[in-house]
């Protein structure tokens, strides 16, 4: 959710300095609304868009299969046992935050339209153009919103309102404008944190007065006349901020624009020069997802065999497995590996190791033998050179992390042993790399396998999370 966030802040940010940079000074008014509505949308869509690669085919040996799913069966069980100790509030104290801050939003949202809309209720009203012209006693200068025309009453029944501020605010409303604000009025409310929604907002609004002011010179071609008459009403703003209005800090902006001639060809050049903006936006904040596809013929994973008797352990064993069980639970009700003596753990392997394989397969600590080392298993170059791609897969040699860089640095034939594992989404390195290389030196293989024939007889301690029914395999 984080890297979402990020991200449409980031897309954002590109789109409304691509907008300031080279379309909002050029006369195209309708192309660029539906530029800064479209990529405001988009910032939010295009960080979902995910596209799929594949990566080169890498061989597995069965050892490989085998090492793989024990450790990580292992491994993983205990991590997520003594994860479930502790309690991250960073999440719960980020989301209230976020809920509050939401609501504040929101509530000003309601407060200013309640405002606006009690004016229709309150005030009268006459039809105006296809619209509602709404005769307010306040004192405010005209403005609208939706399909509404507030006006000073005094001031409209004396004729102090010019026929072209009314048809100003007419093409607002005409022009559906009111539409485009309570949008990015709503976004604000959901995405408060990104702060380029407040430059595409000033930026929609300052488009919005282009394209009104666009329609009143179609019908009143005496661009300086008008230009007198915004000046003389840019001094007289008290309006809401929901609605249109007369804005002296744009007043400036608009005048030049009236002014400026449009040229089709430079138009066109700059309406092109989207395109790529857009291309580079998808492909740096869209999501990149690196499959890799099966290979033919993968060997079968060998299962591990778990000892067992015939006629099991009576019910005072059960009972006594259960005791030493429950006296190292914590409060969730799991035990903890960790807090188990040795003399205890003796204890627990001896009673399991007699159990049936009905009474084990009850039992959320069991035992499993350690496994053989796995055989050597050398890397082809083919591999290697795949491997040094960083942005797909994770490299250690030795049970070290390094850099993909220094495979530059071997041969294939200085390994004694490979081995590939996907990453799963929830991995803590998911998205930095999605493919786990484990790689080790002649001298690495040497002492892995030592130690692994130090422990070959030894069996090892594991804890579910769930205590659900699981199938044993008998040894043969």
């Amino acid at each position: 959710m984080i890297t979402y966030i990020i991200k449409i802040v980031l897309c954002s940010a590109v789109f409304i300095f691509t907008y300031k940079l080279l379309l909002e000074k050029e006369k195209m008014h309708s192309f660029n609304r539906g530029y800064l509505l479209l990529s405001m949308l988009l910032s939010f869509v295009i960080p979902l868009i995910t596209f799929n690669y594949s990566t080169p085919t890498l061989p597995i040996s069965e050892n490989e299969i085998l090492q793989t799913n024990f450790i990580k069966d292992y491994n993983t069980t205990v991590q997520e046992v003594s994860a479930i100790e502790k309690t991250d509030y960073t999440f719960l104290v980020l989301t209230t935050l976020y809920g509050l801050i939401s609501t504040f939003f929101l509530l000003r949202f309601i407060i200013n339209l309640y405002k606006i809309l009690s004016k229709t209720r309150n005030s009268k009203t006459i039809p105006f153009n296809n619209s509602q012209i709404v005769l307010s006693d306040e004192a405010l200068s005209p403005h609208s919103f939706l399909n509404y025309l507030f006006v000073n009453n005094q001031e409209y029944v004396s004729g102090g309102i010019e026929m072209e501020i009314l048809l100003h605010e007419c093409a607002h409303i005409q022009q559906r404008h009111s539409y485009d604000i309570l949008l990015i009025e709503i976004l604000q409310i959901v995405c408060w944190f990104n702060p380029f929604l407040l430059m595409y907002k000033k930026a929609v609004q300052l488009n919005h007065e282009f394209l009104a002011d666009e329609a009143v010179i179609k019908t009143y071609p005496n661009v300086s006349s008008y230009q007198y008459l915004l000046i003389e009403k840019a001094s007289k703003s008290n309006t809401y901020h929901l609605s249109s209005s007369f804005n002296y800090l744009i007043t400036k902006q608009r005048l030049i624009m009236m002014t400026k001639s449009k040229s089709p060809q430079n138009v066109l050049y700059r309406q092109l020069a989207i395109i790529p903006v857009l291309a580079i936006a998808v492909f740096a904040f869209s999501t990149k997802s690196f499959a890799q596809e099966k290979p033919n013929n993968v060997p079968k994973a060998k299962q591990i065999i778990v000892p067992a008797t015939q006629d099991g352990v009576s019910q005072a064993l059960l009972d006594e497995y259960e005791q030493i069980l429950n006296s190292k639970k914590n409060k969730k009700g799991i035990p903890l590996i960790y807090k188990f003596t040795e003399a205890e753990r003796k204890r627990l392997e001896t009673i399991f190791l007699s159990m049936n394989e009905e009474q084990q397969a009850k039992q959320r600590v069991i035992f499993r033998p350690s496994l053989p080392p796995s055989p050597k298993s050398v890397p082809t170059q083919e591999q290697i050179e795949a491997w040094k791609n960083d942005k797909i897969y994770g490299i250690w040699i030795d049970d070290k992390r390094v850099s993909n860089s220094v495979l530059n640095q071997y041969k294939n034939t200085d390994f004694s042993y490979e081995s590939v594992s996907k990453l799963e989404k929830n991995a803590i390195n998911y998205g930095k790399h999605y493919y786990q290389i484990s790689l080790m030196t002649h001298a690495g293989y040497e002492k892995y396998y030592q130690e692994t024939m130090a422990t070959k007889d030894l069996y090892h301690m594991v804890v579910f999370i769930d205590s659900k029914p699981r199938k044993m395999i008998k040894k043969s």
